[in-house]
């Protein structure tokens, strides 16, 4: 009398999908990760800062900004967590994404030193000959992009 073996489906199917995905999962060791240098907490337009103590805050955060009611356009950052220094500059494009106004790279922090929170804004003056449409400013940090957002100037 000859014995058949009887393997169970279930045993037979985990012992394929391990297969399959053991040969997909790779680790990485925690001593190469690497940490951000900085978060960026936050990004606002608004049509002021207001600036008191050696800090600032922006008003209310907006989209649309009316020529003759505001007087400008503030793009705001709030970083977190900033370690060390870095570089940072704007780039203001008009409605045809001509560029309209590009700034100097400055440098923010300290070399070895973390910030809990760092801010910094840059603007535009709103002046009645500005074109009407949707505008973009991008933030870069470090030659990369940071942030950007659309608003309109009416």
């Amino acid at each position: 009398m000859s014995r058949t073996r009887f393997i169970p489906i279930f045993s037979v199917a985990a012992a394929v999908l391990l297969g399959l995905t053991s040969s997909c999962i790779r680790f990485t060791s925690a001593s190469a990760l690497e940490y951000p240098v900085y978060i960026l907490e936050t990004h606002i337009l608004s049509a002021e800062v207001k600036v008191q103590n050696d800090w600032a805050e922006p008003a209310e955060a907006k989209a649309v900004f009316k020529k003759g009611a505001d007087k400008s356009v503030f793009s705001f950052i709030r970083l977190k967590n900033m370690l060390g220094e870095h570089k940072l500059f704007w780039k203001w494009y008009d409605p045809s994404g001509k560029l309209y106004r590009l700034t100097e790279a400055i440098a923010i922090g300290k070399p070895g030193r973390v910030f809990a929170t760092y801010i910094a804004w840059d603007q535009i003056f709103l002046f009645e000959d500005k074109e009407n449409g949707t505008w973009t400013v991008a933030v870069f940090m470090d030659d990369r992009l940071l942030a950007s957002k659309e608003f309109t100037i009416q």
